[in-house]
């Protein structure tokens, strides 16, 4: 898949896309959007040797700032303002071994101030690696 280009998306979207590039956690994960709009977005998580924990997996908590990334930005799409992770909850179905992940994540039901969100990981072969729910405020 091809990294987005912002100016093939609304300037709204865009702006998240901006937002979210200049902060350090994304600088240091390396994530790519794959596809973003109201309501949904698709990111890259290209494959790293310090992702992987002691077994040669890549760790689950490099899998949960993945999913917590995507469904925040996701909330970012429909709500202005910074969202904030309440809740998340992680179903991890299989182990992901040193290769690049896809997340994609869309909305259940949106509130004034909150979203719930939906979200997967899956390697190239389309095999689901984790699955998640969350909710997020937006202050």
């Amino acid at each position: 898949m091809l990294e987005v280009d912002k100016s093939d998306v609304p300037a709204e979207l865009a702006e998240v896309i901006t937002n979210y590039e200049e902060g350090p956690h994304w600088k240091m994960m390396d994530f790519k959007v794959q596809s973003i709009e109201k309501g949904s977005v698709s990111l890259l998580l290209p494959a790293r040797e310090e992702f992987n924990n002691i077994k040669g997996t890549i760790h689950g908590g490099i899998l949960a700032a993945l999913l917590d990334t995507t469904m925040g930005m996701t909330a970012r799409t429909l709500l202005t303002g910074t969202p904030v992770t309440i809740q998340i909850n992680i179903q991890y179905l299989k182990p992901a071994i040193n290769e690049p992940l896809y997340s994609k994540s869309r909305v259940i039901e949106i509130g004034k101030s909150t979203c719930f969100i939906e979200g997967e990981i899956y390697n190239e072969r389309k095999e689901r690696i984790a699955f998640s729910t969350g909710t997020f405020k937006v202050s």
